[in-house]
């Protein structure tokens, strides 16, 4: 008789770990996820800041210099490519 209430309490902390073990596992895959949404976004911004800084030099400068900007924006297209 004595063995069936240790069995249920084994049974009762296996399941409570079990529990504690999915919370923990889910809680890290959201902290991943947001790290990733996080990068991502930064990335996105990035990209827009660097087309701003662009699009505002080439609106300052001369036509002169419009075209060495140019060229040096054609060259690093170019590099990426390779």
């Amino acid at each position: 008789m004595t063995s069936q209430p240790m069995l249920l309490e084994y049974i009762l902390a296996l399941a409570f770990g079990a529990g504690g073990v999915y919370f923990l596992i889910k809680q890290s895959r959201k902290d991943v996820n947001g790290l990733g949404r996080k990068v991502s976004r930064e990335m996105t911004r990035s990209a827009v800041r660097h087309q701003n800084v662009t699009l505002a030099l080439m609106l300052l400068a001369s036509e002169e210099q419009k075209q060495k900007i140019a060229e040096l924006l054609k060259e690093s297209h170019q590099e990426k490519e390779l």
